[in-house]
């Protein structure tokens, strides 16, 4: 009879390290997923925007950072051009307007509920955990410039790695990666089958 207490005793071990193992599992995976990068595109589909074989910049104010805007602006510069679009000074058929952003969020995490993990079954009391997350936008618009009319957009969202820090210099090169990967997204399929 005790032996059979033992196996009990070590199979209910084994199965809840199994429960930790696999809720940590799920926990890290819905993490990796809402943390991928969004975008998103849209265009007017009557308008054939393969006949635009030129473009120019918007002169306006594109980011709170010059320099993260000279990125994105770098960035959309080498896939237009690897789409055979030629930048041009003034009056291009096409004016790109690029826009960034970046928004500070609270993340809470409270402590799990599961007759494994909660501090009744271990000893150990789990506080709620909180820490800020950033979220970076990056928004890329072609007008046409007879018309002002948009004829594509596209829409990156991202959580970031690192939150702002104040210096222009040290935010830039960390969403260097950022831009360049939702620019390499977003200029995939251009230009778009209308």
């Amino acid at each position: 009879m005790r032996k059979g207490w033992r196996e009990k005793l070590l199979c209910e071990s084994w199965i809840s390290k199994v429960n930790k193992l696999s809720t940590a599992l799920l926990i890290l995976m819905t993490f990796a997923v809402a943390n991928a990068q969004k975008v998103q595109i849209g265009f007017d589909r009557t308008v054939d925007i393969s006949k635009y074989k030129t473009y120019n910049w918007d002169k306006g104010p594109a980011s709170h950072n010059p320099m993260i805007a000279k990125i994105a602006m770098d960035e959309v510069d080498g896939a237009m051009a690897s789409k055979g679009l030629t930048k041009v000074e003034n009056a291009g058929d096409i004016t790109v307007v690029v826009f960034t952003a970046s928004e500070s969020d609270l993340q809470i995490s409270s402590p799990s509920w599961s007759p494994g993990l909660n501090s009744i079954h271990t000893g150990i009391a789990v506080p709620s955990q909180t820490w800020p997350v950033t979220k970076g936008t990056l928004v890329v618009d072609l007008l046409d410039t007879q018309t002002k009319s948009s004829v594509w957009r596209g829409t990156a969202m991202d959580t970031l790695s690192h939150n702002p820090t104040g210096n222009m210099a040290k935010d830039a090169k960390n969403a260097q990666k950022h831009i360049h990967k939702a620019v390499e997204k977003m200029f995939k399929k251009f230009p778009p089958k209308s």
